[in-house]
């Protein structure tokens, strides 16, 4: 009987490569949104939604906002289109919050809200929230070890759809650092493709530590009657789930309403 203790230099890099190979066909790790088909995709949503005459005014839900860039991104390609829209940026950092009310001030596009969205009301720790740091999670995560954590107020983005008598949400982005699965199970009934139109959700390391992997998600998102596709610099790929892609390399997919899936045209696509 032979025990290692390490693995042979030859497997290890069979190994290393066949990662490295994976990453790069999958496009996996790519965090820039001009690069990993986040700015792809609100170019074709907003020219899907154009070219078909429907919808005068667009929703979109920027939750884990940070900064503010995505929404930045969002107002212009609106109107570069010349498009009406409305953005409800949710952060539940307060020192980014306040960023972000002095980013947007004046501007009656975008609704700024302090909060966490999660599974239930009330209050949650946010992990790394004093900082503003990109990474902070109501997950306890690795990479915030120190960085310290503050209250914030938590709730259930179907009692705010509500509250608001916001009727239809044409893309839904989560950035929430390992807690997607709880904010979509805080959609409760909203979670329907004839309400919420588009979710793009991120999957990665945090999705690890969270506890939650990719087969929960697209369970919860195909028993509410969605496609799952992972998201491409030019593409949105539908696919069944299969344990290979249980990877944790950072990387983001969309759930659509089957209404729109095979719909694209030529004259659809961004410019």
């Amino acid at each position: 009987m032979r025990i290692r203790n390490r693995t042979p230099l030859w497997r290890r890099v069979v190994r290393y490569g066949g990662r490295r190979l994976l990453h790069f066909a999958e496009s996996n790790s790519v965090a820039r949104i001009d690069r990993n088909g986040e700015l792809w995709l609100i170019r074709g949503l907003i020219s899907l939604y154009a070219s078909r005459g429907a919808e005068p005014r667009l929703t979109v839900i920027d939750a884990g906002a940070n900064d503010g860039d995505y929404t930045a991104v969002v107002l212009r390609e609106a109107k570069r289109r010349g498009r009406e829209i409305t953005v409800h940026a949710i952060e539940p950092s307060p020192r980014c919050t306040a960023h972000l009310r002095a980013r947007f001030a004046g501007c009656a596009e975008v609704r700024i809200v302090q909060a966490a969205i999660g599974n239930r009301t009330g209050t949650g720790m946010l992990h790394g929230g004093d900082c503003g740091s990109t990474h902070a999670s109501l997950v306890s995560r690795q990479v915030l070890a120190g960085a310290g954590e503050i209250e914030v107020p938590m709730m259930r983005l179907e009692d705010y759809l509500g509250e608001h008598s916001i009727e239809t949400v044409h893309l839904l982005k989560l950035d929430v650092e390992g807690f997607e699965m709880a904010a979509l199970q805080g959609l409760g009934d909203k979670l329907n493709p004839d309400l919420l139109h588009f979710i793009q959700f991120e999957y990665g390391g945090a999705t690890l530590e969270a506890g939650t992997s990719l087969l929960e998600l697209y369970r919860l998102l195909s028993k509410a009657g969605y496609l799952v596709a992972k998201l491409f610099p030019h593409a949105l790929e539908v696919r069944a789930y299969n344990p290979g892609m249980e990877h944790y390399a950072y990387s983001n997919f969309v759930a659509l309403s089957p209404r729109w899936h095979g719909l694209e045209s030529r004259r659809d696509r961004p410019e």
